[in-house]
């Protein structure tokens, strides 16, 4: 659909053409702009953590791609009968995020709407040579993970009543957490890609990333870190139909090790998790072999985890094989 509609011919305004989330545009020899925007509705109880979650989710692009964070405006959807007390408690959330990623909070603009939403558009800037595209993953790269999967699961058994923000808070403090030091890291070792990852899930992510590299990838699922408790809410079908769409979307394209789809279970819980849709992700690091143990050191160092969740082939782009 988005390629029907008319786009600039001008050297300024032209998109550099990737798959990533953020528009870059090249402004100078020296200097690109690195701009994106997200705001969805609350998936936690409380206010304050709403705002950081969302501002994280929203830096995370900027991060994703290299860039830094310069300025970010709000983005606000409030209906006008829940007062000011709780807007002014995600508001304060998201301000200190942003201040947290040294940006300036530059105002921005708020509707009256049914729903509660909050975000942010976001600028970031980067020399041209420090962009990390997700089109660069090669056949023997690693794919390291910066962060947990199952947030998206331990939002619905909330929303359901089926745990606490207490229990939970665990998982929302690391989706809380910029992802500003993995992507330091990732410069300085000199990554071939990355992404973030969020509502397509760890395999959307992966996917797009493979369509764009022109190559496929090996996932073990056994290696891919999940926040405690998610594997027995998914036994009991608890989580959001986001991951159940991305599971439809994505299947066609995975394979077990024993080959085809059928060789893949679907319903087990730790390949279900694989499609749980994030918030404010971890990224997703496709790092040479020969640079790999630089990337978890340095992760490491910085007070990261990396979790090392398959590798690159030259399988057919966008295949994804399963391994135990």
């Amino acid at each position: 659909m988005l390629d029907a509609l008319p786009r600039s011919s001008s050297e300024f305004a032209r998109l550099l053409e990737t798959h990533d989330d953020a528009f870059v545009t090249r402004v100078s020899d020296d200097l690109c702009l690195v701009q994106t925007v997200d705001f969805f509705t609350p998936i936690v109880d409380s206010p304050y953590w709403f705002g950081q979650l969302a501002a994280a989710n929203a830096l995370s692009d900027v991060y994703a791609m290299g860039a830094r964070p310069l300025t970010a405006m709000n983005l606000v959807a409030w209906p006008a009968d829940l007062g000011m007390t709780h807007l002014s408690e995600i508001l304060q959330g998201g301000a200190e995020k942003v201040m947290e990623a040294g940006a300036e909070l530059a105002g921005g603009h708020s509707i009256d709407d049914k729903e509660p939403k909050y975000g942010l558009a976001v600028t970031g800037v980067a020399r041209p040579d420090e962009i990390v595209y997700n089109s660069g993953a090669r056949p023997g790269d690693k794919l390291v993970l910066t962060k947990r999967l199952g947030i998206g699961v331990l939002a619905s058994a909330l929303k359901n009543g089926l745990i606490t923000e207490d229990d939970v808070m665990p998982a929302i403090e690391e989706a809380a957490a910029l992802n500003a030091a993995a992507a330091a890291v990732m410069s300085a070792v000199g990554a071939h890609a990355c992404t973030d990852v969020s509502g397509f899930g760890l395999l959307g992510h992966l996917g797009v990333m493979l369509q764009a590299s022109a190559a496929g990838a090996v996932v073990r699922v056994a290696d891919v870190p999940l926040h405690d408790g998610v594997l027995e809410l998914i036994a009991q079908a608890v989580y959001a139909g986001g991951l159940r769409s991305n599971r439809d979307f994505l299947l066609p394209r995975l394979s077990g090790a024993g080959g085809g789809p059928d060789a893949v279970d679907q319903q087990h819980p730790r390949v279900l998790a694989l499609f749980d849709p994030q918030t404010s992700g971890g990224l997703l690091i496709a790092v040479a072999a020969g640079k790999h143990a630089a990337l978890l050191s340095g992760l490491r160092d910085s007070g990261v985890t990396g979790w090392t969740v398959g590798e690159v082939t030259a399988a057919p782009p966008g295949t994804i094989v399963l391994e135990g």
